[in-house]
């Protein structure tokens, strides 16, 4: 009788683990990004954006978030840099606390815990837009807060792919 109760448990486990669809227990919080190498005080736990792959020409939404030991300051930077079969292939600046903070109702400087931000950033053709095809970019994301050094808070590194319809 134990023997019969053990197995409806692991069955019932079993019906109600499959009920759920497998992105439900979705491991990779950062859509196959990684840290960069080194330490960062300001850790990006969770990055993802849409669609995916991202489309020339239309905007693409990006959430992140994470846990922060310092103080992002006014004027702090995000820079994506892109590279395509090892040559770079873009770079973007952008002011990060406009850009990302501002966008979710804050403002900078922003203190230490718990962050999450989702923004709206256009995908702009390139001059000699590829066609109907899809490029994979090396991408590296670094978030600085300014100064001489400037401060290095969060870094990321991942395939970056876009769509060339």
């Amino acid at each position: 009788m134990r023997q019969f109760f053990v197995l409806l448990i692991f069955l019932t486990l079993i019906a109600y683990t499959k009920s759920f669809p497998s992105s439900t227990f979705r491991r990779d919080s950062l859509s196959g990004y990684t840290q960069c190498e080194g330490t960062f005080p300001n850790e990006i736990t969770t990055a993802s954006y849409e669609p995916n792959p991202a489309i020339s020409g239309e905007n693409l939404t990006v959430t992140i978030a994470g846990m922060s030991t310092v103080t992002v300051q006014e004027g702090a930077t995000l820079n994506v840099t892109g590279l395509y079969q090892g040559k770079q292939a873009f770079v973007h600046n952008m002011d990060f606390c406009k850009v990302w903070v501002e966008v979710n109702g804050d403002r900078c400087p922003v203190s230490p815990g718990y962050f999450e931000y989702t923004t709206q950033l256009p995908i702009r053709p390139p001059p000699d837009d590829p066609k109907n095809t899809t490029i994979s970019y090396d991408s590296i994301f670094q978030i600085y807060n300014p100064g001489d050094p400037k401060t290095e808070l969060s870094c990321l590194k991942g395939k970056f792919d876009v769509s060339y319809p």
